[in-house]
């Protein structure tokens, strides 16, 4: 049979059912967002929830029983048994060993926001990654939001026109009595409302923003009595063609909802509005409308990412957002730790900010 080969079809074959096999997810730290985590999970027909791992037995046994899987108190026994997609939700001091350990297992990282403490470990783990030719994905769910999504198509299109300038407000109780109490401790969370939420809304800005941040000032404040991370502050990003976005955020009061939806990105042919929400859509006159929306998934909000990582390992390319994209949203908030405390404009420059690919 002419243009028939043999053996480059059972290649052909093999790779089709080796990209279609179901791959197998362990959980890393079977704590209060892993429920999130597993939900997704089970909504997604190339994946299945094969193990969770946490140090309160107890806990972890219950969170089996919920969602089928076997449970470990020790996630490096579970990395022995073999996965293919290890999901890292530990506190945020400990992303950085087990991400690399998973790595090292041959397995691609699902990895909570912030991706890691600092920039070191930012770039550690991307050349792991890129050395053992596995996928890191940051589980930072602003990206795949659905009005975030539709604000990049909107933008892409070139409907908008030149970005001009952006304001993005945050205002919710950081210091509730059921956050776990190393959210509070410096060492292991690596700051506070800045770092464990001021990177969802970097990640709306990286969506909306073309450019890439050049400099950044800020003012944070402790006004928390005794505590160890910060509760508020103020961020000016500043881009190299002189626009700027301003993050406000603040964790020491409830506030309206309607406070929160100050979030407006102005472009020289209108603004786009509570991106990260509902989504409108004002021009130049001040007509609103508000484009229809993709509906809620049955597996909730990290359905998307998830459906994006199967995606990116099956057609073998970076996911969104990868590594790169955390770190780069990490930078942003340890630039502003330091104009803080020197009280000076940040640069985001040299090998020190430098995020290599």
């Amino acid at each position: 049979m002419r243009g028939f080969s043999p053996l480059k079809n059972i290649h052909s074959l093999y790779r089709r059912v080796n990209l279609e096999q179901i791959l197998r997810v362990g959980i890393i730290g079977a704590g209060a967002i892993a429920s999130t985590h597993a939900e997704a999970i089970r909504h997604i027909p190339g994946l299945k929830l094969v193990g969770a791992a946490r140090r309160n037995m107890d806990k972890c046994r219950e969170f089996a029983r919920q969602y089928r899987c076997k449970p470990y108190q020790s996630w490096e026994d579970m990395l022995e048994d073999g996965l293919d997609i290890a999901v890292v939700a530990l506190p945020h001091y400990l992303h950085f060993e087990a991400a690399m350990a998973a790595i090292e297992k041959g397995c691609h990282v699902m990895l909570e926001k912030p991706a890691a403490m600092d920039l070191d470990q930012c770039r550690a783990i991307t050349a792991a990654a890129q050395k053992a030719g596995r996928k890191v994905m940051v589980a930072d769910i602003a990206y795949h939001l659905p009005g975030v999504i539709k604000a990049r198509e909107i933008i892409s299109s070139g409907r908008m026109g030149k970005f001009i300038m952006g304001s993005m407000i945050n205002y919710r109780f950081y210091f509730a009595k059921d956050r776990p109490s190393w959210f509070l401790e410096k060492q292991k969370a690596g700051g506070g409302m800045l770092f464990n939420l001021g990177v969802h809304r970097m990640a709306v800005v990286r969506s909306v923003v073309p450019e890439e941040e050049m400099v950044v000032k800020a003012s944070v404040g402790f006004f928390r009595q005794g505590c160890e991370v910060e509760g508020n502050g103020m961020i000016f990003i500043g881009y190299p063609d002189g626009t700027a976005v301003v993050l406000e955020e603040c964790g020491y009061l409830e506030a309206p909802e309607e406070l929160n939806k100050g979030m407006h990105f102005t472009f020289e042919n209108g603004i786009l509005g509570d991106v990260a929400g509902r989504l409108w859509i004002s021009d130049k006159k001040g007509n609103v409308e508000r484009p229809k929306l993709s509906p809620s998934l049955p597996g909730g909000v990290y359905q998307p990412l998830y459906e994006e990582m199967l995606s990116a390992i099956r057609e073998d390319r970076d996911p969104w957002p990868g590594i790169v994209q955390g770190a780069k949203d990490v930078r942003v908030i340890l630039a502003a730790y330091e104009s803080a405390r020197t009280g000076q404009q940040v640069e985001l420059r040299g090998p020190k900010w430098e995020i290599s690919l």
